[in-house]
């Protein structure tokens, strides 16, 4: 599922792109600017969630 929505963001991101600047050079650096931006907000995202539950582990150590 992730890598079906990835894949949809990255070609329409790369399309609207083509579209705006008819330059395929400036469609391949934005779309792999995107693709980076994405893979850290998703590793941001599962680094929130693994700091977060530890915090409810410990939480539940001292009650």
């Amino acid at each position: 599922m992730f890598c079906r929505v990835l894949g949809l963001v990255l070609c329409s991101t790369a399309l609207t792109i083509y579209i705006a600047s008819h330059s395929v050079g400036t469609v391949v650096v934005m779309t792999l600017a995107c693709s980076l931006l994405l893979q850290l907000a998703y590793f941001a995202s599962v680094l929130f969630l693994i700091w977060r539950s530890g915090l409810v582990s410990r939480a539940g150590q001292r009650a």
